[in-house]
């Protein structure tokens, strides 16, 4: 499969989040996929290239010719002087014709055409295949949005962001998906342009997590002699020179670094070199300002700094920044605008207001544990969710089933039933064999296998429509997630693994959702030993609309991606991620609970270590993210489970979670809480 991306900027060297984006992603979308980048380069001076980045990544850079310059120079200065290369590109690139040729040429190859970035849509829409070919849109910002922001001048700076909203309107609706860095940025699409939630899907920024390790306390000492940063405790932001970015740094400037004397304030990146000029002989003692750096150094700078700073008061997508942050095992202290659409299951950096990070940096500076902690839970989630080498073969799947489908010209099935799957090869053969005797046909499967070993069943003849995938991070949270990004079908329904579906489970949920007021059905799930206390039942009798269980739950596709599909807070332990998903769906409309949709879901031995009851309760820490995220509906749930009153470890992980997860508990829950 051949897989064009096209852009404006080079690849190579990958310095900005842009840049590091385009190679994260299309570094390794997989072994039988073969793509071609198509840039150039927004600066006079570099000539022609073309090189391998992987072993299945090219990158062809066109240099643009000095009539585009000239004409770029003329848009600054009607844009009141703030560079607008990218934005009115699809108006000049007339002037670079050996640039627009190439990349109409390997558009009209491709079988999949990636915009990174709107820009080049517009050169190239004439000699697309809109029958055949997959048309994708990777955005790095909702460009409309952003753009208006940095240049609403009510002149020349505002027709130019009306000209980018226009562009980027267009390219979403031509698209058949959309690649949205985040939750927040995927709601705009739909808001901004009415873009379908269904065609967007959330890809997320990374990091290589495999080119960094966090350094010990002997490698920390180290890097900061070679970095020359003395013993004081270092602070470090890393960014280009984007305009939010140079708020931020002009922040740590002016405001941190004055207020705590006693921390090394590091600024890095392209980001400097701008404000090395501003500050000329001015620059506080406590503060370096590096200008643009290596890789190396990059990597040198991360290891020897003990905190990370990520004061970001505006712009869209996510900041790639915080990925190496958190690679190199950092805590952060960052703006909640600088934690946009970051999902961690740990707590993994500390959010505030500019008003107060000074004294956030000031309490962090002097707790060394509470650093080790947060920094340790940053690489975690860093290797789990935010690798680039996963990222990118994710992709790769999702880019092969989509286009297959639509040049098959397949239709999308009533149901996708997504199964997480982990250690229970029989249990999951068990399962196809009751899914492949279902009364309704319309359906699709897709397994995704965390196990250590592949499905020895992967091969069989189910006589299914059957997807089977391999993930390598585990987390049933993870799974459902990544099943659901590569779904097709109206309906997504979710089953277990070690779950034995009632031959009719299918045909009787298909009828309620003829009602377009209902987006998602709550089945029934059976199980057995519901009195012996050396067993763990399996059941959602009597809590119709509370627990809103995975072992049987309908959604429609289109409400999935509108919530952003489950919450990876609630992973490790994995809990009440279901309830909590359940809680944001029926927030769009109706979800009857259906008892002829029914599975039994078997019980569990409390003789298993996950099943004892010691490990079960450790799950009642994720209590306290449900009630900070529901308060209400936590209390109702609360009152009608009644594991305050009749399961002994509750209240020990209850307000162990409070503490590790910082949730007050309020005085009407606590007043049941055992006395002392």
């Amino acid at each position: 499969m051949k897989v064009a991306i096209l852009d404006m900027q080079p690849i190579e060297p990958a310095v900005g989040g842009g840049r590091l984006r385009l190679l994260g992603l299309y570094h390794g979308l997989g072994l039988d996929i073969r793509a071609t980048y198509v840039g150039t380069y927004d600066w006079p001076g570099p000539g022609y290239r073309r090189h391998m980045l992987s072993d299945t990544l090219e990158e062809i850079d066109i240099p643009l010719s000095d009539a585009h310059f000239d004409a770029a120079e003329d848009a600054k200065q009607r844009a009141g002087g703030k560079n607008v290369i990218d934005c009115v590109f699809h108006l000049q690139a007339h002037h670079s014709p050996e640039y627009v040729a190439k990349a109409r040429e390997v558009a009209r190859d491709a079988d999949v055409i990636v915009f990174s970035h709107p820009w080049i849509f517009p050169l190239t829409r004439d000699v697309l295949d809109f029958s055949r070919q997959l048309i994708v849109y990777d955005s790095h910002n909702v460009e409309g949005v952003l753009r208006y922001d940095l240049l609403n001048d009510e002149a020349g700076g505002t027709e130019v962001a009306r000209e980018v909203i226009a562009v980027e309107r267009s390219l979403c609706a031509a698209a058949d998906l959309i690649l949205a860095c985040s939750p927040e940025d995927g709601h705009k699409f739909s808001e901004l342009y009415g873009s379908p939630p269904e065609k967007i899907r959330l890809i997320p920024n990374g990091v290589f997590v495999r080119a960094i390790e966090p350094a010990d306390a002997s490698g920390k000492k180290a890097a900061k002699k070679v970095c020359g940063l003395g013993g004081n405790l270092a602070a470090i932001f890393i960014g280009s020179a984007y305009a939010p970015n140079q708020k931020a740094a002009r922040f740590i400037t002016h405001e941190l670094a004055p207020a705590l004397p006693d921390v090394t304030f590091v600024i890095a990146g392209g980001v400097g070199d701008g404000l090395r000029a501003e500050l000329n002989a001015k620059t506080p003692k406590n503060l370096i300002v590096t200008g643009l750096i290596d890789d190396n150094k990059k990597k040198n700078l991360l290891l020897a700094s003990d905190i990370a700073l990520n004061p970001m008061f505006s712009g869209s997508g996510t900041n790639i920044k915080m990925f190496d942050f958190m690679a190199a095992g950092l805590p952060v202290v960052t703006t909640p605008v600088g934690a946009r659409g970051i999902m961690t299951s740990r707590k993994s950096f500390i959010v505030c207001s500019g008003e107060t990070m000074a004294s956030a940096i000031k309490s962090l500076a002097k707790d060394d544990a509470l650093r080790l902690e947060l920094g340790a839970n940053a690489r975690l989630d860093a290797e789990r969710n935010y690798s680039w080498e996963q990222i990118s073969s994710s992709l790769g799947v999702l880019l092969r089933r989509s286009y297959f489908a639509k040049r098959e010209k397949r239709p999308a099935p009533f149901f996708s039933v997504i199964i997480p799957t982990f250690e229970r090869p029989d249990s999951l053969t068990r399962v196809l064999d009751l899914l492949s005797i279902q009364s309704e046909r319309d359906f699709e499967v897709i397994v995704v296998d965390q196990s250590e070993n592949p499905w020895p069943g992967q091969n069989l003849n189910f006589n299914l429509d059957l997807l089977y995938v391999r993930s390598a991070v585990c987390g049933a949270v993870r799974a459902r997630n990544f099943g659901a990004m590569l779904a097709r079908g109206r309906i997504i329904a979710f089953l277990d693994d070690d779950c034995e579906p009632s031959m009719r489970w299918l045909e009787a949920a298909k009828p309620l959702f003829a009602s377009p007021h209902v987006v998602g059905v709550e089945g029934l799930v059976e199980s057995s030993r519901l009195d012996d206390p050396n067993w763990r039942p399996v059941t959602n009798r009597s809590f119709a609309g509370l627990g809103f269980m995975t072992a049987n739950l309908f959604v429609r596709r289109a409400a999935f991606y509108q919530v952003s599909g489950f919450d990876i807070s609630f992973e490790d332990p994995h809990f009440r991620e279901d309830t909590d998903f359940g809680w944001r769906v029926q927030e769009l409309g109706q979800m009857p609970f259906s008892e002829e949709a029914w599975v039994y879901h078997p019980p569990h031995s409390r003789e298993k270590a996950r099943e004892s009851q010691a490990a079960r309760d450790r799950f009642f820490e994720k209590d306290v993210l449900l009630l900070q995220k529901h308060p209400a509906r936590y209390r109702e749930l609360f009152v009608a489970e009644g594991h305050w009153r009749n399961t002994d470890g509750f209240w020990v992980n209850f307000l162990r979670g409070s503490k590790l997860y910082g949730v007050s508990i309020p005085e009407e829950l606590l007043q049941y809480a055992p006395k002392a």
